[in-house]
């Protein structure tokens, strides 16, 4: 019974210390995962590796040279008139002479008459209106003379009072003046009409279309054609802003036109700009004065050529170096970069850049996007490494 007794109590105590085992092994286990996770994050206590740089870029470069360069900016015009002028009389009457000049196409001087309208009617009430008038003047004389007696009378019987406005007839010689006035403007109005019985304008011309005849009856105001004065004939020719800029100031420079596939070469003047750009094609109208205006006819087709400024600092390069508008890459201590530039003008396959630093050259092949900041492999024209 005894024997039985102890075996009972060991049986506690070896379950115990099992289970303080069991417990120690765990955080044993814990213990070493903790130190091998610090282990592997550390590195295993080697230095840490940088990641291998990307390859280099292969790139061909050139250094762009220095170059003097006037802008010249070509552009297609067409001639206009500013307003045609119309054929038509301010009398009416029967037409008794028509000029040959008065024909589509025909060519006429200052002054010159074109048509001559019948004046008889018109010499007519020329007299009758001198007739009006020395009527009036007549009447004028004599209400003077009566009011020079009425003032003699006055003065005779009342020596000392001013005489009345009444007395002095003052009324009478105001109301004959105004009809004096009145048949001297119906006598100038007369002369007038007279006058615009021949027909003329005060300026070089060329007739575009004429519908006047001898014998034909004409009426004051109605249009019988149109002519348009030679000396203000202009070019007009459209320009996009961005070339406009390039030309500023544009109003003053000379340009050479030719005209269609002609041998009519003639000089110009921009003599003013648009004020406002096309609604259509966002162009501004660049208005063109030429020097010779004669040779040409509206409608003509003009090809103008004006020169820009003088371009005395500037570098040139292939138009493919630019890498957008305003943007070029370049090499700088080998690597990649991009930097903005102004450009000045473009001819051809080069343009014109305001100098600028461009290090060891400028990149005249195409790049990825991704290659900005990368080293560069610059090749020779060949294609071979450098």
């Amino acid at each position: 019974m005894q024997t039985s007794t102890k075996q009972d109590g060991a049986e506690p105590e070896k379950s115990g210390w099992v289970g303080w085992i069991q417990i120690a092994v765990i955080i044993a286990v814990i213990v070493l995962a903790m130190i091998m996770t610090a282990v592997l994050s550390s590195g295993g206590g080697r230095e840490p590796q940088a990641a291998p740089e990307r390859a280099a870029t292969p790139v061909q470069i050139i250094r762009p040279t220095q170059a003097a360069h006037q802008v010249e900016i070509a552009l297609t015009g067409s001639v206009a008139s500013p307003s045609d002028v119309t054929l038509t009389p301010q009398v009416g009457g029967r037409v008794i002479e028509v000029s040959e000049a008065v024909r589509a196409g025909a060519h006429f001087e200052p002054d010159e008459v074109l048509f001559r309208i019948d004046p008889r009617d018109y010499e007519v009430a020329v007299s009758r209106a001198q007739a009006s008038l020395a009527d009036a003047r007549s009447a004028l004389d004599q209400v003077e003379a009566e009011a020079e007696i009425n003032r003699a009378e006055w003065r005779r019987e009342y020596p000392n009072r001013e005489i009345t406005p009444l007395a002095a007839r003052e009324p009478q010689l105001a109301a004959a003046r105004a009809r004096v006035a009145s048949a001297q403007a119906d006598l100038s109005q007369a002369r007038l009409n007279l006058e615009r019985t021949a027909i003329s304008f005060p300026f070089r011309g060329r007739v575009i279309e004429s519908r006047v005849e001898a014998g034909q009856l004409v009426s004051a105001g109605q249009n019988y054609g149109s002519v348009y004065d030679i000396a203000r004939l202009e070019i007009i020719a459209p320009i996009a802003p961005a070339d406009l800029e390039r030309l500023t100031p544009a109003v003053g420079r000379l340009a050479d036109l030719s005209v269609g596939e002609s041998a009519l070469n003639l000089q110009g003047e921009i003599v003013r700009e648009g004020a406002s750009l096309n609604a259509r094609t966002r162009f501004i109208d660049l208005f063109i004065e030429p020097a010779s205006p004669d040779a040409l006819r509206p409608g003509q087709f003009v090809d103008v050529r004006v020169s820009g400024p003088d371009l005395e600092e500037s570098v040139v390069t292939p138009a493919s170096a630019l890498a957008g508008l305003n943007q070029v890459r370049i090499v700088r201590d080998g690597r990649i970069e991009e930097i903005e530039v102004v450009v000045l003008d473009r001819v051809g396959d080069q343009v014109f850049l305001r100098p600028f630093d461009f290090g060891q050259g400028v990149i005249i092949t195409p790049v990825p996007e991704n290659a900005l900041g990368r080293r560069a492999n610059i090749l020779t024209a060949d294609g071979a490494a450098q």
